[in-house]
């Protein structure tokens, strides 16, 4: 399995993100994650009366005071687009859950990581941080008329992100003037929650 650390991320040239808070009111409901293919189940802990860390109406847990990215948490990553929880309000908000470790009754800390398809012609339905990271690597040569909205997620992309337009992406060019099929941006938050393998997890809703 592999495990990346901070180092490894800046090596893929990732942009700080924000992810949209609300309180949290009731406890947040257990969540179906894939970890290495499998469907498991992901159990943020109880924290009535904090802000959230969520997409849209999914909340992924409270928020940990300290949000700064650390090593020695897990990752949780939210991909764009992706088939397992579906938006009946916005597409673009469509998306997939992937953790990189199940934590055995415990309850870990866990960073929060934006996953953004770039590569309008990858339709890979990522379900592993391996092949997360794998993605993360390979490169593409846009278009001629290639423009941000042309990324699948754009308008989330840009919610989260300060790219919003063409220009914003030069960044994260190569010098052969491509582009990475997949950028992974952390999203400076951290929540608490235990991740495992029951015989049944909670069907996406």
């Amino acid at each position: 399995m592999l495990t990346p650390n901070l180092s490894t991320f800046a090596k893929l040239g990732i942009l700080a993100a924000t992810l949209s808070v609300v309180p949290i009111e009731d406890a947040p409901k257990p969540l179906a994650v894939y970890y290495e293919g499998a469907t498991v189940q992901f159990a943020p802990e109880m924290a009535t009366g904090h802000r959230a860390a969520n997409l849209g109406p999914w909340i992924f847990g409270a928020r940990l005071r300290d949000e700064k990215p650390l090593d020695k948490r897990l990752n949780l990553y939210v991909v764009v687009p992706g088939s397992q929880y579906r938006s009946a309000v916005n597409p673009e908000y469509d998306h997939n859950l992937i953790i990189n470790a199940l934590t055995h009754d415990k309850a870990r800390e866990w960073d929060i990581f934006w996953c953004f398809v770039v590569d309008p012609e990858m339709k890979d339905d990522f379900r592993s941080e391996h092949d997360l990271l794998l993605a993360a690597q390979q490169t593409f040569t846009p278009a001629d008329l290639f423009d941000a909205e042309d990324i699948p997620g754009h308008e989330v992309l840009k919610e989260k992100s300060d790219i919003e337009a063409l220009g914003d992406l030069v960044r994260y060019r190569r010098k052969d003037g491509t582009l990475p099929r997949l950028l992974i941006l952390p999203a400076h938050l951290a929540v608490s929650a235990t991740a495992e393998n029951p015989n049944s997890a909670p069907a996406p809703q």
